[in-house]
């Protein structure tokens, strides 16, 4: 019994051996190419105030590291969303599982955020290595080799593409895994059990690993999931067309169901929040027919060196061929070792298909083209994406990011390759042999490295320094002149999570102007859209003192004010607040004010009982509001100019307990057009209508709940289109 395990356990020794020294190549690569002994560690290497910026996703990241610190988990936050409190679960989290998990273990041992941020995007690099090591092994690469292979891996441009912004797509350990899968559903010999065997346990546990593989899958990503179960299938169907094995789709779909269950298991809190509550009338999140192919896979980005490419010739043609539109930002790119396998793989498919035999051996190469093909037809533009919205994808829309899976399947093409020129080296009799595959080896990791770590996304914390202090210092004086637990009511109102970006007021300013640096107060900002932080909208409407008077009965204790969320600067806002609430407690570089309300609330409540007070505070949470849909484009909104053509449907929702009559006010834009709003019913009865000074008015009477009134105009000879135009006709809704 000893001398049969001993070959087992050294050769786990040697995984685990090849494993730790590719982390440890990786990390000491990433901290070269970082300069990481010059980086500010307490400072996030991403956070920025720049509208449509990735940088804005690295806010909310730092916002769920802060809620796991403090509330022990994500799922419902106090601070933020006041009155009431934040209910995160609405948001599919499952995929990220892992990765907060480690954040969690990492935040609670340093008690810091940014650093927490920082130390997790540093982590992914070893992490994936050490994840990708064995996965390199069980395809047929050498253990040097696989070392090599797996440090290239680690630090693909798509990690450094993504970035700290995008830290838990860089945490892409479970792609190995996606690669192995797809290529066993392709050999010959596969090791997988006929659909017979999975009767017997002995089967369940020859898989053991893969399974386990597949539920790492499913808790880092949910668009590696999506990757798994697209590519595994599409692989497993040509398997069984080819090889005549249909038995391989029943084992396709058996780790397509341990992936899906492992995601529903980790989306639990999500599936148990949507239960319990009502469906939510903006969508979290909302993704609409079509959105598989808003940023598709090409293939000559894949292709492309790295945007600001450290040689002058690939720089200059890098700018050439990147998206327009999408200057310097290209997900897909392989980098050249990875080009080099994703080319012979390719190739060895058409010779292949041709010739119709294998006399070089290039079999295995031929079926890691077959993935990689098998990716490009899922994601390239009009590709098989579409379909897949029909079976539940519809929520999966950058499929440019397979491109990490082709990447890797390179990299496996490419060690080969190195072990192809290990063996010719071997057969000449080379002096020094040993030495000279050493030192190919090393001049293969720091080309490849130089090659696809572009300057362009090195972290730069030192840069956001001072916008971190000022934002910093601007929450703590705050915090001085404020009571403990004290509500901040923030201006202006905007959506969260996703649509916020106002004027220049970038996606999550609100976030990083208030939550992420506080530790005593509550912030109206962060509650999820369509729920109970929907008073703000129609708060935000009323005139100033009203405004201000209906907050302070709510019982919030100060305002802020970000400038670059008006058009003209905030000017007229921040006159007005002066008008009625004096100078600012707090200001940071012009741009942001904040007012205590406390000094105030006397004048602002003069007269009124406690009773009248709490029937303010409870008229602004039951104000009527407005949402408008259209048969163009279904994304709703609060009352601004959607396109409609032809129909449409306006959602009115009544918070309170009892039916209330409104004017309802609907526009035609632009008005110089021969459109004009035909019928408005509601259940099918058609409401009476008058000529308002604005528009067309209707008087409506608003059940407690949600009304949809239909409306439908007449655009004549106007042609319908997708999005709206000047010359399209487009309606707006609101309470007169």
């Amino acid at each position: 019994m000893r001398a049969q395990s001993s070959p087992v356990r050294r050769r786990g020794r040697s995984i685990i051996a090849g494993a730790i020294l590719a982390a440890l190549l990786s990390s000491l690569a990433v901290t070269v190419v970082t300069q990481l002994w010059t980086l500010p560690m307490h400072v996030p290497f991403q956070y920025a105030h720049s509208p449509g910026d990735d940088e804005q996703d690295a806010t909310l990241d730092l916002m769920l590291i802060k809620d796991i610190h403090e509330a022990g988990w994500f799922n419902t936050n106090p601070a933020l969303n006041a009155p009431f409190e934040q209910h995160w679960a609405e948001w599919p989290m499952g995929g990220d599982l892992l990765a907060y998990t480690v954040k969690k273990a990492l935040v609670d041992t340093t008690g810091d955020v940014p650093l927490t941020f920082n130390l997790f995007w540093l982590l992914t690099f070893p992490l994936t290595a050490l994840a990708a090591f064995p996965v390199l092994r069980a395809l047929r690469c050498s253990w040097s080799s696989a070392i090599v292979g797996a440090a290239l891996f680690s630090l693909a441009p798509y990690h450094f593409r993504n970035g700290a912004a995008h830290e838990n797509l860089a945490f892409y350990v479970g792609v190995p895994v996606v690669v192995l899968l797809a290529m066993k559903m392709l050999g010959p010999d596969s090791g997988l059990p006929s659909v017979a065997e999975l009767r017997h346990r002995a089967s369940w546990w020859r898989i053991r690993w893969w399974l386990l593989g597949v539920v790492l899958v499913g808790v880092t990503g949910i668009y590696y999931l999506a990757f798994l179960l697209a590519l595994v299938g599409l692989c497993a169907l040509v398997s069984a067309l080819a090889r005549r094995r249909p038995g391989r789709l029943v084992i396709a779909g058996v780790l397509g169901a341990v992936g899906l269950a492992t995601s529903a298991v980790a989306n639990l809190p999500t599936l148990l929040y949507r239960w319990q509550h009502a469906t939510n009338l903006l969508g979290v999140p909302d993704r609409v027919r079509g959105e598989s192919e808003f940023y598709p896979l090409r293939i000559v980005e894949m292709l492309s060196p790295v945007t600001a490419h450290r040689f002058g010739p690939f720089a200059a043609l890098a700018d050439h061929l990147y998206q327009p539109g999408q200057e310097g930002l290209a997900t897909a790119n392989l980098g050249l070792l990875a080009s080099i396998g994703f080319v012979c793989a390719v190739v060895a498919v058409l010779v292949r298909g041709v010739r119709g035999t294998d006399r070089r051996g290039w079999a295995f190469e031929a079926r890691l083209g077959v993935v990689m093909i098998a990716a490009l037809l899922i994601a390239t533009e009009g590709g098989l994406s579409r379909v897949l919205e029909l079976v539940g994808l519809q929520g999966v829309r950058a499929w440019n990011r397979i491109a990490i899976v082709v990447a890797f399947a390179g990299i496996v093409v490419l060690a080969r390759l190195l072990d192809r020129g290990r063996v010719l080296l071997r057969r000449r009799r080379v002096p020094g042999f040993r030495l000279v595959w050493v030192l190919l080896l090393a001049l293969v990791v720091v080309v490849g490295v130089l090659d696809q770590a572009s300057p362009a996304f090195m972290p730069d914390p030192a840069a956001r320094a001072s916008l971190w202090r000022s934002d910093g210092a601007f929450v703590t004086s705050m915090q001085r002149q404020l009571p403990k637990h004290a509500m901040v009511f923030e201006l202006p109102v905007v959506d969260f999570p996703d649509h916020s970006a106002v004027q220049r007021l970038s996606a999550y300013d609100l976030i990083k102007e208030g939550y992420l640096h506080s530790s005593t107060l509550r912030w109206s900002a962060g509650g999820v859209r369509g729920r109970d932080g929907e008073w703000q909208w129609p708060a935000s409407r009323l005139p100033m003192r009203d405004l201000v008077r209906g907050v302070t009965a709510m019982g919030f204790s100060a305002l802020t004010l970000d400038r670059n969320g008006y058009r003209d600067n905030g000017a007229s806002e921040v006159k007005q607040l002066e008008a009625l609430l004096g100078e600012p407690i707090a200001t940071s570089a012009g741009r942001l004010l904040a007012w205590d309300l406390r000094p105030a609330e006397a004048t602002l409540l003069a007269g009124m009982s406690t009773h009248a007070r709490h029937a303010l505070a409870q008229q602004m949470l039951d104000a009527p509001r407005v949402y408008l849909a259209s048969d163009v484009d279904p994304l709703t909104n609060r009352g601004d100019p959607l396109a409609i053509c032809a129909r449409g449907v306006v959602t009115l929702v009544n918070p309170g307990r009892g039916s209330v009559r409104e004017e309802l006010e609907l526009a035609l834009h632009p008005r110089q057009l021969p459109a004009r709003l035909g019928k408005v019913t509601i259940d099918g009865t058609a409401l009476a209508t008058t000529n308002g000074r604005h528009g067309t008015d209707v008087t409506v009477e608003l059940r407690p709940g949600t009304t949809r009134v239909q409306i439908a105009v007449d655009i004549g000879a106007v042609r319908c289109q997708s999005t709206p135009t000047n010359g399209m006709p487009s309606i707006s809704a609101r309470f007169r």
